[in-house]
């Protein structure tokens, strides 16, 4: 929705809003405050009127919908020229080749930013990646929509989707459940989960930016760059009264700060092997 607002706002002309109900797309277009509400099922039928001009076809549906949603929006005539792009980011171009059978320029666009709702101001996307990839029509379109956005528009390698997905997965969804991790850890500390949340948003803040101003092994701080073997062995302890998960997650990731500190943060090597046997250790 946030790229529909976006390019709405940025003068870009809206035509069909198609969702499964026309009580939906009529809601879509409220928000929107512009466009045609339509069903669907009445947006693919065959006998649909030809568009007298170029479209772009943002399709915005979960993954595994993709193709058959290409498919039927290929059974409908689409004017010469017209564009069909993705928003996935695990899915390949390919998903909407049967609208490119039709004679469809398709792609794949995809921003790098974790949207819940519009209530980030006039442009959420401003500044923010944009994976695009795609036939060269598409491309073009792409980045004539990165403009208005206010984004960065990076060219994806081919057949490399997964993989940036889940690195954003990784980065971002996976984010949210180590911290959730961290407040059962607080919770046992005595903290109530919303005081702990509180309480741990300044130091998350304040590692994301180190992050983004020195990369990953210069901002690493905590007892491993410092070669606290002691620390260490202390969580590994605490650990054991929380639930597994937590312990697994918690191993894994020290030992990859463990790599990072040799890299820049001068960990000696028999201290760092010392850290690597506690943390594939047993459980305590």
């Amino acid at each position: 929705m946030a790229i529909s607002q976006g390019l709405q706002r940025g003068g870009w002309p809206v035509g069909e809003v198609a969702c499964q109900t026309l009580e939906k797309a009529v809601q879509r277009v409220a928000a929107l405050g512009d466009g045609e509400p339509v069903c669907f099922d009445d947006m693919c039928h065959p006998s649909r009127p030809t568009p007298k001009d170029p479209v772009i076809l943002l399709v915005s549906v979960p993954d595994d919908h993709i193709r058959s949603c290409a498919s039927r929006l290929a059974a409908r005539p689409w004017a010469e020229g017209s564009v069909a792009l993705h928003l996935s980011g695990s899915m390949e171009v390919d998903t909407l080749a049967d609208l490119a059978a039709s004679g469809l320029a398709i792609g794949g666009f995809h921003p790098l930013r974790s949207l819940i709702n519009n209530d980030e101001g006039e442009n959420p996307l401003a500044g923010t990646v944009l994976a695009i990839e795609g036939d060269p029509a598409a491309i073009d379109q792409c980045k004539k929509m990165a403009a208005t956005l206010e984004g960065r528009p990076f060219l994806l390698a081919p057949e490399s989707r997964a993989a940036w997905h889940a690195a954003a997965t990784h980065a971002c969804s996976h984010l949210v459940s180590l911290v959730d991790q961290a407040l059962d850890l607080m919770e046992s500390a005595g903290l109530d989960r919303n005081e702990a949340l509180h309480a741990l948003e300044p130091l998350l803040e304040s590692t994301l930016t180190n992050l983004g101003r020195l990369g990953p092994s210069k901002a690493l701080t905590g007892p491993v760059v410092r070669g606290d073997l002691g620390a260490i062995l202390r969580h590994l302890q605490a650990l054991g009264n929380t639930s597994e998960d937590v312990g697994t997650a918690y191993r894994a990731l020290a030992r990859r700060a463990v790599r990072l500190a040799r890299q820049d943060c001068n960990l000696d090597d028999d201290l760092a092997a010392e850290i690597i046997r506690a943390l594939t250790g047993s459980s305590s």
